[in-house]
């Protein structure tokens, strides 16, 4: 068969594609060198030469590829059906070429050249999602005229000194008024022990006025001294309730602003949120699936279905037929996998996510997902006798989190599809919960009420606050489980005072919870804003439990516990270091910078390092909002 012949087959065949096709690409006035070759299809590397090309027109979707250098018989090997070749392409300036593999979709010889050319259209089915970006951003800046490109170059200057003015103007409004929240916060701290004191010397003045009759120069004197402390007393009670008033606007700014930095680190082509900002060494531009879920959560919270579909989305294209669990973080810019590991407990997350996405939304198009999520642990949960789920596939050990986490979302699997086996699944996991995790030791523990896992008594504060938040604080009174006790029990091991040095320099003080007994770490205390926000969830948990049950005293004491806690977070919201957060409230990961957390990872390397999970967790913690539960 002649060759001619074999390329009007060609032509033919894909005429009608690439009619279709040429309006999509960028014409370009200029060219990417590109070097390809027949991609190895089980043999080893290097079998197939290199050739060299350029790029007539680039698309999203794939590059018009022309050469001269390969012969007749590579250029019948290409016209077969699936054929995939290997690209670099060399953008100008660039120091890295964009690697990327395509399928052939058509291909021709152009006639009346002195030196045989080809044109090869190729579809990409290989390019990171930041390479594919730079290319067309260089590629768009090609195809426009030299003074329509000194023209918009011009503009382009102009436009972005414009920009840093006003960038630098928010960034300077947004730090403002985070420190104002903190002074505030500080301030109110401040009064509200001078109000404590002042009650303690009216109580002690009216013990002593008690020994003299009325009348008596020294029942005149104590008298006098009791009014002082009453009009000093209404004073500062005045300015604490101006303070109150002052500090609930200035919240409220902060938390949309606390909202708007998570949308300002979500990538506008993965979907995904950057976790940290700032000093974090290995983990830099990583997105965590767990944090994922809760900035998800955090969107819907505020009626943004659109960016929690955003990362949805991302999790909806790497669902696989064979699936066996997300990887623990990918880039937030590419989708590449970062950390290779699988845990149950972080998939878990992304299925409770989807839930609360399906519950609000109404749409089950994500359920399918969460399914899938669902049955791998279920698979997971088959190789236990016991019914435990443990940690991973690749892992024995078992985590009382992660089976407080499945337990939640078994049951809101149940709810939403009425599958049988999920709650077959659910009873599983609280009788292993029973056997291994709770501990009923009555009112006044001695030591933990809840393991951290299995054979393992280790305190974890996250096991005391989801305790409640997954499994309920009445569901543990029918476990012989005292929800008071548990909570009583964080507090007294894991509640903490420390000082905190503020971006500005300034130094506070400001009470939460640890991630661990910090007593018996070298360390001394920390405060974890996301382990004291899921703490906060509990108490509102529990002061609404017993709310329900007419023990209004005590549910108004673990109120104020919660507001308490809650407020002593202000003091901990700092603003976004970079550029791209613009000043925007955001809260660290701990208040230690790379120390043992004691449940074996380590804090990030700096204190202004803006956390995922510490911003989102006090959104929710203000929105009243428990994540383990349909709402």
């Amino acid at each position: 068969m002649s060759a001619d012949f074999f390329t009007g087959m060609i032509r033919a065949k894909n005429t009608s594609h690439h009619s279709v096709n040429k309006r999509q690409y960028i014409r370009l006035k200029s060219i990417f060198p590109v070097e390809f070759k027949m991609a190895a299809a089980g043999h080893g590397p290097g079998r197939h030469p290199w050739y060299q090309g350029y790029t007539a027109n680039v698309s999203e979707g794939g590059i018009c590829l022309e050469t001269s250098y390969f012969d007749e018989s590579l250029f019948q090997h290409l016209g077969r059906e699936n054929v995939t070749v290997e690209l670099l392409l060399r953008i100008p300036m660039r120091s890295q070429p964009i690697r990327a593999k395509a399928k052939v979709a058509w291909l021709y010889r152009l006639e009346r050249r002195e030196v045989p050319h080809y044109q090869i259209g190729l579809q990409f089915s290989e390019i990171a999602y930041s390479d594919c970006d730079r290319m067309l951003r260089q590629a768009r800046l090609l195809s426009v005229s030299n003074p329509a490109l000194v023209m918009a170059v011009m503009l382009l200057v102009l436009g972005l000194v414009v920009s840093s003015f006003y960038g630098y103007r928010l960034r300077i409004a947004n730090e403002g008024l985070v420190d104002s929240l903190a002074r505030a916060q500080e301030e109110e701290t401040r009064v509200r022990r001078d109000i404590t004191e002042i009650d303690n010397e009216k109580k002690i003045l009216s013990e002593e006025m008690k020994k003299y009759a009325q009348g008596l120069d020294e029942h005149r004197t104590l008298s006098g001294k009791y009014d002082e402390l009453v009009q000093r007393e209404n004073r500062i009670t005045d300015r604490l309730k101006l303070l109150e008033r002052q500090k609930s606007d200035m919240r409220q700014t902060v938390i949309e602003k606390m909202v708007q930095w998570l949308k300002n680190h979500q990538n506008p082509l993965t979907g995904l949120v950057l976790s940290f900002e700032g000093n974090v060494g290995v983990v830099k531009d990583w997105a965590f699936i767990y944090d994922q879920a809760l900035a998800a959560d955090v969107f819907l919270l505020f009626d943004d279905e659109r960016d929690a579909r955003r990362i949805l989305n991302f999790f909806k294209r790497q669902m696989t037929d064979d699936f066996q669990g997300f990887h623990n973080a990918y880039y937030y810019d590419s989708g590449e996998i970062a950390e290779h590991t699988v845990h149950a407990g972080p998939n878990i997350w992304v299925g409770i996510s989807i839930m609360q996405y399906t519950a609000r939304s109404k749409d089950d198009y994500y359920l399918p997902v969460a399914r899938k999520i669902a049955d791998w642990l279920v698979s997971l949960q088959d190789a236990d006798p016991e019914g435990g789920i443990r940690g991973g596939p690749q892992f024995t050990w078992f985590a009382t989190e992660h089976n407080l986490d499945a337990y939640a979302f078994f049951g809101m699997m149940y709810r939403a599809t009425s599958d049988e086996k999920y709650d077959v699944a659910r009873k599983k996991v609280l009788s292993w919960l029973k056997t291994y995790a709770l501990i009923p030791h009555g009112k006044d523990y001695q030591s933990p009420p809840i393991n951290r896992g299995r054979g393992d008594a280790t305190i974890a504060t996250d096991t005391f606050a989801w305790s409640l938040a997954a499994v309920g604080a009445k569901k543990l009174g029918q476990l012989d489980m005292d929800p008071e006790a548990i909570m009583n029990f964080a507090e007294e091991h894991c509640a903490v005072t420390v000082f905190f040095r503020r971006p500005s320099g300034v130094e506070v003080e400001a009470s939460g919870f640890d991630f661990a007994k910090y007593a018996n770490t070298p360390r001394g205390g920390m405060i974890s804003p996301e382990w004291t926000s899921q703490m906060i969830v509990s108490y509102q948990i529990l002061a609404g439990y017993l709310e329900q049950r007419g023990r209004l005293v005590q549910a108004d004491y673990y109120r104020e516990k919660a507001k308490r806690y809650l407020n002593e977070l202000n003091k901990l919201v700092i603003s976004s270091p970079s550029a791209k957060g613009q000043g925007e409230g955001c809260l660290p990961y701990a208040t230690l910078p790379d120390a043992d957390t004691g449940h074996g990872w380590t804090t990030p390397l700096g204190t202004t390092t803006c956390s995922v999970a510490g911003t989102a967790y006090m959104i929710m913690a203000i929105k009243e909002f428990n994540p383990l539960e349909l709402h």
